[in-house]
């Protein structure tokens, strides 16, 4: 498939909800399917973030587990960016962001811990997720986007932090 196509299914899927949605480790109606174009976007995406950083805030973005600070760094400056703006980004200006640098976490995550890409069904809504190798599902995109709207109550070092202690805690 054609990644514009790809890219179109992916933002098809993202529903505005998305944007509150982190950890779901609870939740019982919650569904996984594995999908290899959505790790392909996510792929490109991560990129992107890497490549942004650099440009524009001369952030460096290695891939360790360490780098997550400076992706935390990198979207603190957004937020102080989105904050003054007036009037504010749509949600979808903030989406292209929060898809890099929320693809850049999960790319990160899943190279040193771990985990799948693809669909999670929740609720009857869809969204590209991913799930670790402990079986938590997890949204970096939406993570990313309250880091960017909402503040430092969605500190994204924080919460990748939150992940890898969940992939360390016996089942």
């Amino acid at each position: 498939m054609e990644l514009r196509k790809v890219l179109a299914r992916v933002v098809v899927w993202l529903m505005p909800a998305v944007a509150g949605v982190g950890v779901a480790a609870d939740v019982a109606d919650k569904a996984f399917t594995p999908d290899a174009n959505v790790q392909r976007v996510a792929e490109a995406y991560a990129q992107d973030a890497v490549d942004y950083a650099n440009k524009q805030f001369a952030i460096k973005l290695d891939g360790s587990d360490a780098s997550i600070a400076n992706v935390e760094r990198a979207l603190a400056k957004m937020r102080a960016s989105y904050v003054k703006t007036n009037p504010k980004p749509t949600d979808d200006q903030v989406m292209s962001f929060a898809k890099a640098f929320g693809s850049y976490i999960g790319e990160v995550y899943r190279r040193n811990h771990g985990a799948t890409w693809g669909i999670v069904s929740l609720g009857g809504q869809k969204y590209p997720g991913m799930k670790s190798a402990a079986g938590v599902s997890f949204w970096p995109w939406g993570r990313a986007f309250d880091r960017i709207t909402k503040g430092d109550e969605a500190n994204v070092a924080d919460y990748y932090s939150a992940l890898v202690a969940a992939e360390r805690k016996p089942r």
